[in-house]
């Protein structure tokens, strides 16, 4: 099972190319963890609200500058995953998790 905070390579479910880089939201609370994860689309682009990646790796890394686009939101199936390439720290993958809870109308007390 992949653990929150991966960024993994998958297939690109709009079409624009054939694989693209993710990170893992979704924890093993999800219903289905193991074999189905939310995540957040990766882009070389940078928009106001994307996050960016410099410096936040953990583990492995990727190989242009890059950005989460928390709006770019995808289930991802295990069988869809090719292969884990990096872990960020943490807070990326709670700010990219509070922002996209925003674009659908949600916002934390807290943050």
């Amino acid at each position: 099972m992949l653990r929150r905070g991966s960024i993994v390579v998958a297939a690109d479910p709009y079409g624009h190319t054939p694989r693209r880089p993710y990170l893992i939201l979704s924890d093993e609370a999800h219903p289905f963890a193991g074999e189905q994860y939310i995540a957040a689309g990766i882009t070389t682009k940078e928009y106001p609200p994307s996050i960016s990646l410099a410096g936040r790796f953990v583990e492995g890394g990727l190989s242009e500058q890059s950005f989460v686009s928390p709006w770019a939101v995808v289930s991802l199936r295990e069988a869809d995953i090719e292969r884990a390439v990096a872990i960020v720290d943490q807070t990326v993958t709670r700010i990219a998790a509070e922002r996209m809870a925003r674009f659908v109308g949600y916002s934390p007390v807290d943050s």
